[in-house]
């Protein structure tokens, strides 16, 4: 949980053992009218996605329990766990699932927004590798959720986030897995063109032709000088190191983590982002693949940052991860989220701004959305802006489902009103991002 998350007090924390105390715990909250929320892993975006001024947090940290199918073919795993936990019960009879890249994500903020894996080229979105959820809805009855129980609701809850009740159980397929290689490249400033380049290339051709692999680029001012250092985190399904990442090897890097090595090791490696006493302000931004428009959009990103340079606890850095054709879903059920292959590939732009002091939140912010306004222009002038918002990523004040396609968000409405006819979800949750633009989430949003 980030600095401004946890400065809100809840009146009081629920730590349910099991479905049936989750059963009893929103019985009560609905009853007495209360406003909650409901942590799982802790990482959301924005403040109230985890937690509620005086309130009630369900925490969901105690829902543990991994179990194996006797075939091995899927794996059900409580709502409280992280990935780590997943994937060290999974690596030891070496089969893997489509799951966060760092150790500590929480499974289940990760599963219903979306989820990119080192492994979605081949198997698609995380979302779209759960066989069932156990969901408790609003009014207390449980539900086992699948394609054959409960189709339109198993097609909302892939990609549709907490709107529909609180998920305890997620039953995810699983696959044969032994080493991968993978690790971070990290270059200059000076070869900014260069690493460029050979992201357009992996995105524009080379991913089509090697399922197996994964890229996307972390790029960091820590000096605040306008000179981004960039990493490129690269993966391959294979232990073998790929061809289609020669265009990277060419280029000399300041260091290098490549190598062969288990899933767990190269998470562990990642798992840097969100420290706690670190507060962030994060935002979801979408585009057409364009080498020119998101060089566009990092120049655009490079003069806010240097707006705060003075500020000494300011660490600016952004994110460029391809959602590609090959990532959507693969069955005749699909997901809520609007994209189709034609649509692709995206890039998707996540800026991460970071700092301590609670006295530069104003500045920060709006240099931040100053900076959004323009990207989005930018884009738009070019033809390359996509609609899409990426759940995992975004702030609690952007209409993310409106970026579904309101023939989406239509459908969604239509399922959620079925289940919580007086929609009392959003009245008793009101932090999270709801399908309608939610007044309250979007002031916690940008006053994080």
């Amino acid at each position: 949980m980030f600095a401004q998350a946890a400065e809100i007090t809840p009146a009081c924390s629920i730590l349910p053992a099991d479905t049936e105390d989750v059963v009893l715990a929103i019985n009560i909250i609905r009853e007495a009218g209360a406003t909650f929320a409901v942590k799982s892993g802790g990482h959301s975006t924005y403040s109230t996605g985890s937690n509620v001024e005086n309130g009630i947090i369900i925490n969901l940290s105690q829902l543990k329990n991994i179990s194996i199918s006797q075939d091995q073919k899927s794996v059900t795993v409580g709502s409280g766990c992280r990935f780590g936990d997943v994937y060290r019960k999974l690596e030891d009879l070496k089969l893997g699932c489509v799951g966060g890249r760092v150790l500590s994500v929480g499974v289940g903020g990760l599963l219903l927004g979306g989820g990119i894996s080192f492994f979605s080229s081949e198997r698609g979105l995380a979302c779209d590798n759960i066989i069932s959820y156990e969901l408790v809805l609003i009014t207390g009855k449980v539900l086992k959720v699948t394609r054959e129980s409960y189709p339109n609701l198993f097609w909302a809850m892939r990609g549709a986030g907490s709107c529909f009740g609180i998920v305890t159980r997620f039953e995810l397929r699983t696959f044969e897995m032994g080493k991968i290689w993978g690790g971070t490249r990290t270059y200059a400033h000076e070869h900014e063109s260069a690493v460029l380049d050979g992201f357009d290339k992996f995105v524009q051709t080379g991913a089509a032709t090697d399922p197996l692999a994964q890229a996307y680029i972390v790029g960091t001012d820590a000096a605040k000088d306008g000179n981004c250092i960039y990493s490129v985190i690269m993966s391959h399904g294979s232990p073998e190191e790929p061809p289609v990442f020669d265009d990277f090897k060419q280029i000399i890097p300041l260091e290098t983590t490549t190598q062969t090595r288990t899933l767990q090791d190269l998470c562990d490696e990642l798992d840097t982002h969100m420290k706690p006493g670190i507060r962030y302000y994060i935002f979801a931004l979408s585009i057409k693949n364009d080498r020119d428009t998101l060089k566009e959009i990092i120049n655009l990103y490079t003069e806010g940052a240097l707006l705060l340079k003075d500020q000494h606890d300011f660490a600016p850095a952004f994110v460029c991860q391809p959602l590609l054709p090959s990532m959507l879903p693969k069955d005749d059920i699909g997901n809520a989220m609007g994209i189709k292959p034609e649509d692709g590939p995206l890039i998707l732009f996540t800026p991460v701004w970071r700092w301590t002091e609670k006295e530069h939140d104003d500045s920060i912010h709006k240099a931040a959305n100053i900076f959004m306004e323009k990207a989005e222009k930018a884009a738009r002038a070019r033809g390359t802006f996509h609609r899409y918002k990426v759940l995992n990523y975004s702030t609690g004040h952007q209409d993310v489902y409106g970026g579904y396609g309101e023939e989406n968000r239509k459908r969604l409405l239509e399922i959620r009103n079925k289940y919580d006819p007086d929609d009392i979800m959003s009245k008793l949750r009101p932090g999270i991002i709801q399908l309608l633009p939610n007044n309250n989430a979007g002031k916690h949003g940008r006053n994080m």
